[in-house]
């Protein structure tokens, strides 16, 4: 019981933040593994919102194929098309064309699921040189409840840096720190929901976003 009144709160603070004028992404994450084999393929959609209201901030859909090695280790390589909007009035949009490598990789320790993600992106965002940027994420999931019925209960977290390739007169190598918490259950096999709070950091600001997401596994016969 302790461990669901865990869960309850934490999505209770989340919520509280996202009332108070905060950001709100509602996110949609797909795999599908392609039949009997080590490859799958991974695409996603973003819609990230200045505020609970219709303010859109950016729009990111992205897509890769990935190879698992031995069940230890998964690399991928993709693309993402990312458009990005000012908050209020003119929105004065900025496209951005994303290729990028990446490698993922899990570890059990007892009950407790951690998470690697390393990335490297090369980005090509209209009307600027072009970029690059390293980032990696050390996530962890706690199961908290399982129910006679199948549905598991789970608390989850990460943090994430991103560090530019090139150091510029506007930017220094650091890019951001996202921190997010959050708690999620496992309808079944192939279906996750997932809620939380996360804060992201700038090199001289921060700002909060309420977070949505459904997970969605699929197997190609």
């Amino acid at each position: 019981m302790k461990k669901i009144l865990v869960a309850i709160t934490l999505l209770y603070q989340a919520s509280s933040f996202a009332s108070n004028g905060n950001g709100l992404w509602l996110m949609y994450f797909g795999n599908v593994s392609v039949k009997e084999t080590p490859l799958k393929v991974h695409y996603e959609i973003q819609d990230r919102n200045h505020n609970i209201g219709t303010d859109l901030n950016q729009i990111l859909v992205r897509g890769a194929l990935q190879y698992n090695f031995k069940n230890e280790i998964t690399f991928g390589a993709g693309y993402g098309f990312i458009q990005t909007e000012k908050e209020f009035t003119p929105d004065l949009p900025v496209r951005e064309n994303r290729i990028y490598q990446e490698a993922l990789m899990q570890q059990n320790v007892s009950k407790l699921n951690f998470k690697h993600r390393f990335r490297y992106e090369q980005r090509f965002i209209e009307n600027t040189d072009f970029k690059t940027r390293f980032r990696y994420q050390l996530g962890l999931d706690i199961p908290v409840y399982n129910t006679d019925c199948g549905k598991n209960f789970y608390a989850t977290a990460y943090n994430e840096i991103f560090i530019n390739g090139e150091k510029t007169e506007t930017s220094g190598l650091f890019d951001r720190n996202r921190l997010f918490i959050g708690a999620g259950v496992k309808l079944n096999k192939k279906l996750a929901f997932q809620a939380g709070w996360m804060n992201q950091m700038l090199e001289n600001s921060s700002n909060q976003q309420f977070m949505i997401s459904l997970h969605h596994q699929l197997k190609w016969k």
